[in-house]
């Protein structure tokens, strides 16, 4: 069973960190440019609320994405993480029926006929 430290995944807490610092220093820049350009301030509650629906859609992807890699961790659980180990258990059960129907046939040619 795979183990949640050695896979590749995603970092929720690193990809929301780094959004929302570009969100902020967005937001601090508007600000500023609200601060030294006042006639610019039809485009600061526009980029302001741009902002706040790229935040909004991040948290909301991540969201997604954690339950999706909930529901991928149940489904590796379930399954062992892989189904390669039921097919060789399969492959050996195939070989041992097939090795017993061999076998079953050379008995039978073996038993004498009734002439």
């Amino acid at each position: 069973m795979s183990n949640n430290n050695d896979s590749p995944g995603l970092s929720k807490n690193l990809a929301f960190a780094a959004v929302a610092i570009i969100v902020v220093l967005g937001v601090i820049g508007v600000v500023l440019l609200h601060l030294f350009r006042p006639d610019a301030s039809a485009t600061f509650i526009q980029t302001i609320a741009t902002f706040a629906g790229i935040l909004t859609t991040t948290i909301t992807l991540l969201y997604g994405l954690g339950k999706v890699q909930e529901r991928v961790e149940v489904v590796q659980k379930q399954t062992n993480g892989t189904l390669s180990e039921l097919r060789a258990q399969l492959a050996e059960k195939d070989a041992e029926i097939a090795k017993h129907q061999a076998d079953k046939v050379e008995l039978a040619r073996q038993v004498p006929t009734g002439d």
